[in-house]
C-alpha cells in the first residue's frame, strides 16, 4: 500500500439509486425530500490533490459538499486527506462520480478486543503471571518481574475507552490526551473500564511493563466499547499531528477490513509513530487476523494472545499477519471503578499492551528508532517455539521483555 494509492471504491452496501420525485406538487415533493434526508447515513470520504493541512482539506471539503451536497462532520488532514459527512444515497453517488474523490467508506463499529473482569476497590492488585512470563524464556515461571527499564519519558499513546488517569497505578504518569468521540481535549475519563486496564498493563506501577511511561489517554470508543471509523480516523489524525516523541501507539481494538483506517495506520509510521495492535477475537467468521483492521496492516505490530501453559488462547485470531504472541488470559489490570481498583483483563488486546510496554522500553534506550526498528528488535528478542498450537502461518514467537534482550536502533539491532 502507498500513500498515492487511489482507491476509487464505495466500501459497504451503498444504494445508487437516484430519487426520483413525482410531480405531485410541493407538498408531496417536500415529504419525499424529507425521507430522503432520514436516510442519510455518516461515511469517511478520502480526497486527492489536497495540501496536507486542515485549511486545505477544510476548503476543499466545503466546496465538495457545496457541489454534492451532505452535511460535514469532521476533517482529517494529518494522516491522510478526507472528511466525514453526513449522506443520502443519491448523494454517495455524487460524491463516487466526483474526480477528486479516491474512496468513500461507510461508516462503521470496531470492538475492543478484550474484557475486563472483577474490579473491587481498595484490593491489592494480583501479581501479574503475564509479567513474570515475559521476562523469561521457559516456563515454569519464577515468581518475579525484572524490568528492561521503566521507559522513562516515551508516551504511550492509549486509543481505547479512555482511561482514569488519576488511578494509583499511573502515579501521576497518566493524562486525558484527546477525545475523539467530543472532539475536545481530553480522554480522562473511562465509563467502561478496557482503557484503564489495557494502559495500567502497558504503564502501570505494579502490573505494568513500562513502569515509568507517560500514557496519553485518546478517547474513541463509548462506554459499550464501540467505537465508529468516523472516531477511530480522528484519533489517528490526531496522533499523527500532535504526538510527543518518542512515542508508540496502542490499538486494542478490531474491526471489519477498512482500507482507509489502514492507509492512515501506514502513513502514521511513515511519520515515525510506532503501534501495536490486537489480533482480534476469533468467532464464527474464522481466526485469521488478515481478516480484519488494523491486525492486517502490516506496518503494525500484530500481537496474539496466549494462556498460562503458553498455548494460543481459544478466542485470539492467528495467520500470517501475526507478528508475535503474548500473555492474554485473565492479566492483572488497573480498574476504572476507582483509582484502588484492580480486575484482568482478557483478550488480545491484554497482549497488545504487552507488546506496546515492551516496545517502549526499547524507545527510551534509542529514541530514534524507526517503526521498523521497533518490530525487528520485539522479533528478534521474542523465545521462538513456545506456543503452543499457534494457528497456520502464524510466527511461533512469544514476547521477551527481559534486560537482556537485544536492543532496537535506527536502521538495525544492537
Amino acid at each position: 500500500m502507498t500513500s498515492k494509492t487511489l482507491l476509487r471504491c464505495v466500501t459497504g452496501a451503498v444504494g445508487a439509486t437516484a430519487l426520483v420525485l413525482p410531480l405531485l406538487g410541493q407538498a408531496q415533493a417536500a415529504d419525499t425530500g424529507a425521507a430522503a434526508r432520514e436516510q442519510e447515513d455518516v461515511y469517511v470520504v478520502r480526497v486527492s490533490g489536497t495540501d496536507a493541512t486542515e485549511e486545505a482539506v477544510t476548503a476543499t471539503a466545503k466546496d465538495m459538499t457545496a457541489k454534492n451536497g451532505g452535511d460535514l462532520r469532521r476533517v482529517y488532514y494529518a494522516a491522510l486527506q478526507g472528511f466525514s459527512v453526513t449522506l443520502t444515497p443519491d448523494e454517495v453517488t455524487k460524491y463516487y462520480r466526483d474526480t477528486r474523490v479516491s474512496s468513500v467508506t461507510a461508516d462503521r463499529d470496531f470492538r475492543v478486543a478484550g474484557s475486563a473482569r472483577g474490579a473491587r476497590a481498595g484490593a491489592a492488585p494480583t501479581a501479574s503471571w503475564a509479567l513474570d512470563r515475559v521476562d523469561q524464556r521457559d516456563l515454569p515461571l519464577d515468581g518475579s518481574y525484572r524490568a528492561r527499564n521503566p521507559a522513562r519519558g516515551v508516551h504511550v499513546y492509549i486509543v481505547d475507552t479512555g482511561v482514569r488517569v488519576g488511578h494509583s497505578e499511573f502515579g501521576g504518569r497518566a493524562r486525558g490526551a484527546y477525545d475523539a468521540v467530543d472532539r475536545v481535549p481530553g480522554g480522562a475519563r473511562d465509563c467502561n473500564g478496557h482503557g484503564t486496564a489495557s494502559a495500567s498493563i502497558v504503564a502501570g506501577q505494579r502490573t505494568g511493563v513500562a513502569k515509568k511511561a507517560l500514557v496519553e489517554s485518546v478517547r474513541a470508543f463509548d462506554c459499550r466499547g464501540v467505537g465508529r471509523l468516523e472516531h477511530l480516523a480522528s484519533a489517528v489524525d490526531w496522533i499523527t499531528a500532535h504526538a510527543e516523541k518518542p512515542a508508540v501507539v496502542n490499538l486494542g481494538f478490531s474491526g471489519p477490513p477498512t482500507t482507509f483506517l489502514d492507509a492512515q495506520l501506514y502513513e502514521m509510521t511513515q511519520k515515525g509513530i510506532a503501534y501495536t495492535t490486537a489480533a482480534g477475537s476469533a468467532g464464527a467468521e474464522g481466526d485469521d487476523a488478515c481478516s480484519v483492521t488494523p491486525a492486517r496492516q502490516t506496518t503494525g505490530i500484530t500481537v496474539a494472545a496466549t494462556d498460562r501453559n503458553d498455548s494460543r488462547t481459544s478466542t485470539s485470531n492467528t495467520g500470517p499477519c501475526v507478528h508475535l504472541f503474548a500473555p492474554g488470559d485473565a492479566v492483572p489490570a488497573a480498574g476504572a471503578a476507582y483509582n484502588t481498583a484492580f480486575t484482568r483483563l482478557t483478550g488480545t488486546s491484554a497482549a497488545s499492551a504487552l507488546a506496546a510496554g515492551t516496545a517502549a522500553t526499547h524507545l527510551a534506550e534509542k529514541p530514534g528508532a524507526t517503526p521498523g526498528d521497533l518490530d525487528e528488535a520485539l522479533a528478534a528478542a521474542a523465545t521462538k517455539d513456545k506456543v503452543g498450537n499457534p494457528g497456520a502461518d502464524a510466527k511461533n514467537l512469544l514476547l521477551y521483555a527481559g534486560a537482556d534482550a537485544p536492543s532496537a536502533h535506527r536502521g538495525g539491532l544492537r
